[in-house]
């Protein structure tokens, strides 16, 4: 039913995270990083989506996004953003399928590190709640100097991820 995802932990143990059977969370190629990362939150999926694609509120559970503007909202998003590691970037939405998933890629990217990047986000329904998940892919620009980063690019992103998302769970869970 999950894919590549199994519910190990009951809901709730484990701090809410799902297991998945293969341990492998991440991914990197020489300039591509990968990383995905679960969560059971007690709540709705339409009620975990709307909160967490509601860009007014971002900044209060990703403590990665700085500022956050939408541009246009109509057939799909399009939000400009300041992030951590001085990046600027458009998030252009490619798919908004409320409240089941989203996929967005990087355009008018400004870093001295990132070419660009994109992820998508899955909401499932599951035992009264809501298994959430985030794929991240950030893509480096090119240089044999910034290819030495990777490894520590890609545990940024997962501990960032990991941290936001156990952040909107306690936010949604306890209706703040």
């Amino acid at each position: 039913m999950f894919g590549l995802f199994a519910v190990l932990d009951r809901p709730g143990t484990n701090g809410g995270m799902v297991t998945m059977k293969n341990p492998k969370r991440s991914s990197f190629s020489k300039r591509r990083v990968t990383v995905t990362e679960s969560v059971f939150v007690r709540r709705r999926p339409e009620d975990v989506w709307d909160f967490t694609q509601d860009y007014s509120r971002r900044h209060e559970w990703d403590s990665s996004v700085f500022e956050a503007t939408v541009l246009d909202s109509y057939p799909v998003p399009r939000v400009r953003v300041r992030c951590s590691g001085r990046l600027k970037s458009v998030f252009q939405y490619r798919q908004f399928d409320r409240p089941s998933r989203t996929s967005l890629t990087m355009e008018e990217v400004q870093s001295t590190m990132l070419a660009g990047g994109g992820g998508s986000w899955s909401y499932v329904e599951m035992d009264g709640g809501t298994v959430w998940t985030q794929t991240n892919t950030l893509v480096m620009k090119a240089g044999w100097w910034r290819r030495l980063l990777v490894p520590l690019v890609q545990r940024q992103l997962l501990l960032s991820t990991r941290q936001a998302m156990q952040r909107a769970k306690q936010m949604l869970e306890n209706d703040e």
